[in-house]
């Protein structure tokens, strides 16, 4: 069996930040709401298992298939990663005596994957800094004078 290299890729992506901003795009009435999720694993077939805190009400009118949007993004890392597919919940056992701190899974087949690398910003050199800092004081401190009337009556 051959291991897709871009899968290979974006899974490495997605280990390294862990945790995503999870969209429900579901056209429904009921919906889970946007929640910060946690992944599980990302397997060779593309999906990509995690889980989130369940709502706070009971969502048995709620679709468990619906399209969803993962932001993967965490301070201090230059990328980030968007996934979009239909994500299926696996556990929904929303029984009476369902406590909150059951997590549920979803599992989310992926269908489009966005990779953005930030571009790091180049320090800049003590002359340029001595340059920019120059310039600034120059702008500050020396003004011209305003001219009442415009140069085209002088020229006449």
């Amino acid at each position: 069996m051959a291991v897709d290299g871009n899968l290979q890729f974006i899974r490495e992506k997605i280990y390294e930040i862990k945790s995503a901003v999870m969209y429900s795009m579901s056209e429904g009435v009921v919906k889970l709401p946007n929640s910060i999720v946690s992944v599980v694993k990302v397997d060779d077939e593309g999906n990509i298992w995690f889980v989130c805190s369940p709502p706070l009400r009971r969502l048995e009118a709620s679709e468990c298939i619906f399209p969803a949007r993962l932001h993967f993004y965490r301070k201090g890392i230059s990328f980030h990663v968007e996934v979009s597919g239909a994500a299926t919940i696996i556990n929904q056992e929303f029984a009476e005596n369902q406590t909150v701190d059951k997590p549920l899974l979803i599992k989310m087949n992926m269908t489009n994957v966005e990779y953005s690398a930030v571009a790091e910003k180049k320090p800049k050199s003590k002359m340029e800094v001595l340059l920019t800092d120059t310039y600034k004081w120059l702008l500050r401190t020396i003004a011209l004078p305003r001219q009442d009337r415009s140069i085209l009556s002088k020229l006449s």
